[in-house]
């Protein structure tokens, strides 16, 4: 029962800690919602500490090395045990005290392996901070995408609304008639069974669009609920594609992914660099100074200085080893980079097609849209003199219905293609954080 009640608690807590939702949402009020509470980017950034670390640790190496050793013993000692055999010596000596206290430092003056080690680190916590900035750059990409997933639920469902109301215009007009006699009962049940159909597609819009709210309460990691409205047609996005080299210009000096491949590349050439260098001789300096004697009050000051060098003449191949394994972590990181490079110019390629080929679809589905609106009008027309029965008119409204879900649905490709190029160029939180 305390486990369950523990549970409940920490349930409780968590959910208090989800922000709200404001009842109208905006596109740039959902991104800094969703770049606040992103586990992406406390994954990312714990990575970051992770690999800042490790460098702290690398930078350790080069700086002095100061410390205190204070240490109070009461001991025997056996000569014969360590080899002193002398004849008028005892065998056993103590117990006597034995004191000493003193300041250590360290240093080392040229370790070149350690220094292109800490470089290598240094390398490596700058491609953790740009992967931070590329795990932001896919948490905009998805807000985006699931916004527009719900702008697109709630045009449906107001097209259809509007679409249900003049399918119930047209119904009362022709109960109308068929009271004064000019129409027929099946004209009538005809534009009954329309309105029934458009009622049912509202509510199944209706329900979409609550759906597409608590996925993208989900995806901010806010409090779940659909008691919010999305109204923010900045989802859309806004202009045409630029120029080809122009986009590839910016892709490359923007990926927060390209770059980080890059400087892991330079990384991995350091690091080679660094296992090189452990055959390199070093050279070093310890002193130390402190009091030495049998107790804290029975004491004498000493003192050491001690230069070393040290140069590996033989390591069984360590050394080799170490280096073949760091110039296949090379040859990884550039094949990575290359994959990354090409990755990029497919995404720069298909978004601006897309974005090229909806903006088309847009045009042509307004102009459809336009056209299906008037032949509505028309046809109303021509029922209501008596020229001609309703199925003219349920049929124009059918195909006005087709009209407006393709053009919500180019509208929403336009958007989509748009929030890709942003995320192909490495501009996706930049455009949509205004």
């Amino acid at each position: 029962m305390r486990q369950l009640a523990t549970v409940f608690i920490l349930t409780v807590t968590l959910a208090k800690a989800a922000p709200n939702l404001p009842p109208q949402l905006t596109l740039s009020q959902a991104l800094n919602i969703a770049l606040s509470n992103s586990t992406n980017i406390r994954e990312a950034m714990a990575r970051l500490d992770e690999a800042s670390g490790r460098y702290q640790q690398s930078r350790s190496a080069l700086l002095p090395q100061l410390g205190i050793a204070v240490r109070q013993s009461f001991q025997t000692v056996d000569l014969v045990g360590i080899g002193v055999d002398l004849p008028t010596a005892q065998g056993l000596l103590g117990p006597f005290g034995s004191m000493d206290a003193r300041v250590l430092l360290s240093q080392d003056l040229f370790n070149l392996a350690s220094v292109r080690a800490w470089q290598s680190y240094r390398s490596r916590r700058e491609s953790s901070r740009l992967l931070v900035e590329d795990a932001r750059e896919i948490v905009a990409l998805n807000v985006v995408a699931t916004y527009l997933e719900a702008l697109k639920a709630k045009a449906s469902r107001d097209a259809l609304a509007e679409q249900t109301k003049l399918a119930d215009e047209l119904y009362r007009l022709t109960r109308d008639r068929v009271t004064h006699g000019v129409s027929a009962e099946l004209d009538a049940n005809r534009a009954m069974q329309k309105v029934n159909t458009l009622e049912q597609q509202w509510q199944q819009a209706s329900q979409s669009y609550i759906a597409a709210k608590l996925s993208l309460a989900n995806i901010l990691q806010a409090r779940i609920t659909s008691d919010f409205e999305v109204a923010d047609d900045a989802a859309y996005g806004e202009g045409t594609t630029a120029d080809r080299e122009a986009a590839f210009k910016i892709a490359f000096s923007r990926r927060a992914d390209y770059r980080a491949a890059e400087v892991s590349v330079e990384a991995a050439e350091l690091h080679v660099k660094s296992a090189r260098a452990s055959g390199v001789p070093t050279l070093g300096m310890t002193f130390g100074d402190g009091q030495s004697g049998s107790t804290p009050v029975h004491n004498v000051n000493t003192y050491k200085v001690q230069g070393q060098i040290s140069f590996p003449l033989y390591t069984g191949g360590r050394i080799r080893g170490e280096i073949e394994e760091a110039e296949g972590a090379v040859r990884e990181a550039r094949a990575l980079l290359d994959q990354n490079r090409m990755q990029i110019e497919t995404d720069v390629l298909t978004a601006m097609s897309g974005v090229e080929w909806a903006l088309k679809e847009v045009e042509t589905s307004a102009r459809n849209v336009q056209l299906s609106r008037e032949e509505v009008g028309f046809t109303r027309a021509r029922f209501a003199q008596g020229i001609v029965d309703n199925t003219e008119v349920v049929n124009a409204q059918d195909r006005l219905t087709q009209a407006d879900e393709a053009q919500i649905r180019a509208r929403y490709l336009l958007g989509l293609a748009r929030a890709n190029l942003a995320r192909a160029t490495g501009t996706a939180e930049k455009t949509y954080s205004k």
